[in-house]
């Protein structure tokens, strides 16, 4: 049996990729799918087969650094996102059967599934959370999320009273505390579970099904030249464009090795602001990573989920810089399970950057590590069992 899908996500590219290979296999397979997005990303929906609602989006508003900068920051912007998507559900064109909803805009959903009274999947591109591990207080090295609230009490207090004028503003009358920390009743979770931490710790209402990848027409492809050298992979997201210095850092780095360098550019970095570079770098705009990490040996970056799970889906080794908190747990996660090494971006020079990824490349520790989560990653299912997973909510809220 089909059904009517409603997916919510802010517009930002990690996040929302992942939803459209998903988005893909349903339509695939005869399922309908209503998309509310920004118009920013309204054609990425579309071309993915989904039905595009636009929004006015506060999240598109604000410069890439403001949201990097300061998680707590981030949670209160993706607040005033979940009120903008909730403004807007107005104009979709009918009642869907079910929601699946970003993590980022956790209260749109979670207040859309009440109001409407329909079951929803949580979607989680980052780590998941429960009794046992909080990403937040994870991010702020708190032991745990009590900690966190006692650190932090006028800013949870505050954001729970806005949780719960936006809850009301809709005729939801639910405990504020509730709609943000209570375990869903059904999660994805797009990493493999040993690669959460307490990943044991997590019941059965969360489905770690690893990456979701499917076919990227708006990204173009890469092939090696034939030249023999080993590849690496240099990512650093609307990060570069942050960090300029630090984007410079690395890819010295990297010019001085006998390697060759795909040096992936986010909108607002110039590729002149790099350098003079050798023909052995290539700065790139919109080209596919799993196009060149399934030939390279390394991949560099800040720690984002996303690009960490692409390299592993290859198998591929990785030197992280975390810049912010919120690339802090991947980075240690990284080092915790040997699949590569993190490095203080205060201390960074290009000679130890080099020396780290020939360190990385050479390690056959390493390469095993990210060989055998290569294997967890394909055993996870990916985007199939996402779209089974999918499948059955609507049948499960009807039984």
């Amino acid at each position: 049996m089909t059904a009517h899908y409603l997916f919510i996500c802010h517009p930002d590219h990690g996040h929302l990729i992942p939803t459209l290979a998903v988005v893909a296999e349903l339509t695939r397979r005869g399922n309908r799918v209503t998309y509310l997005t920004a118009e920013s990303t309204a054609r990425l929906v579309a071309e993915a087969g989904a039905e595009p609602v636009t929004y006015d989006s506060p999240y598109q508003r604000v410069r890439s650094r403001e949201r990097e900068d300061d998680p707590l920051a981030l949670l209160s912007l993706l607040l005033d996102e979940s009120a903008a998507i909730l403004g807007a559900v107005g104009r979709l064109p009918e009642r869907p059967d079910a929601v699946v909803y970003d993590i980022s805009i956790l209260h749109a959903g979670r207040i859309l599934a009440r109001k409407l009274d329909l079951p929803a999947t949580q979607l989680i591109p980052i780590f998941a959370s429960n009794a046992h591990y909080s990403v937040l207080a994870s991010t702020y090295e708190c032991e745990d999320g009590g900690r966190l609230e006692r650190a932090l009490p006028g800013w949870v207090d505050g954001m729970l009273a806005r949780i719960g004028a936006l809850a009301r503003a809709h005729g939801v009358q639910d405990d504020p505390a509730e709609l943000w920390w209570e375990v869903q009743d059904a999660n994805l979770v797009t990493i493999p579970r040993s690669f959460q931490f307490a990943g044991e710790t997590f019941d059965e209402r969360f489905a770690f099904v690893g990456p979701c990848l499917g076919e990227r027409r708006f990204l173009a492809e890469w092939e090696p030249p034939g030249d023999g050298l080993p590849i690496a992979l240099l990512s650093f997201g609307t990060i570069g464009a942050a960090r300029p210095e630090l984007l410079r850092t690395c890819v010295q780095a990297l010019a001085e090795l006998p390697w060759r360098t795909v040096v992936t550019l986010a909108d607002g970095v110039d590729p002149a602001d790099l350098g003079p570079l050798p023909p052995t770098v290539e700065p790139r705009r919109w080209v596919s990573h799993l196009s060149v990490l399934r030939h390279a040996s390394v991949a560099v970056t800040h720690g984002g989920i996303g690009t960490t799970m692409e390299a592993l889906y290859w198998g591929c080794p990785l030197v992280v810089v975390p810049t912010t908190a919120l690339d802090r747990p991947p980075a240690r996660r990284i080092e915790e399970l040997g699949l590569g090494r993190a490095l203080d971006p205060a201390l960074l020079t290009p000679e130890g950057l080099a020396e780290q990824v020939l360190a990385v490349a050479g390690d056959p520790r390493i390469r095993q590590a990210a060989a055998e989560m290569r294997q967890e990653i394909r055993a996870a299912g990916g985007t199939s069992r996402a779209a089974d997973e999918l499948e059955r909510l609507p049948a499960k809220a009807a039984a």
